[in-house]
């Protein structure tokens, strides 16, 4: 899952919400140099990344980008799905959506004095351009697919994925709404072992 849902699934709860976020930029056991309720919120994330990657509804959707796509179609769901959480009326209305990236944001910056310099950076350019929020318009999709595809030039042709995306739209929506079903449950049983 990307970004959007790893703050959604941390349930209002603050450092394990900076904890999740974290969780790229936190390699093997080096989770263990964080305060416990962050370790919490990397394990969570790993966790939520370890059940997305398991999970046969997922493949579906990944299946949709082949064989166009074959090592990045997942970093495609990803994105995709964030998409449908931001408009899914289940989890937010634009202005819960609004509320609740701004509420992300400052919670974010209030830990930054942990933050090594590209954490810094990276949520720094997050909050400056709205990067949650903006997964809700197919105009905030489309640029974080050009621009990631633009760094990792070896993940593929965003033009490709954008039409298949626009192509399987309906179907990638379904698998999304059925799939984060599971992965709410899931993810609220593994907080509930911390």
């Amino acid at each position: 899952m990307n970004y959007l849902a790893h703050a959604f699934l941390s349930f209002d709860q603050e450092e394990i919400l900076v904890g999740n976020m974290l969780g790229d930029f936190v390699k093997g056991k080096h989770y263990l140099n964080w305060p416990k309720p962050i370790q919490q919120g990397i394990l969570l994330h790993r966790f939520i990344d370890h059940t997305t990657d398991a999970h046969p509804l997922v493949h579906e959707a990944m299946d949709l980008f082949r064989p166009s796509f074959k090592l990045s179609n997942g970093i495609f769901v990803d994105i995709f799905f964030d998409h449908f959480l931001a408009n899914d009326p289940q989890y937010f209305t634009h202005e819960k959506l609004a509320t609740f990236t701004q509420a992300t944001y400052h919670s974010l910056m209030k830990h930054e004095g942990l933050f090594d310099e590209k954490m810094h950076t990276f949520f720094s350019y997050m909050k400056e351009y709205d990067w949650l929020y903006h997964y809700s318009k197919m105009e905030g999709i489309e640029k974080s697919i050009r621009g990631i595809c633009k760094r990792y030039p070896k993940l593929g042709d965003a033009e490709m994925a954008l039409q298949l995306f626009e192509k399987n739209y309906l179907q990638l929506q379904q698998l999304f709404a059925d799939f984060f079903v599971d992965l709410v449950i899931a993810s609220k049983n593994k907080i509930a072992t911390f």
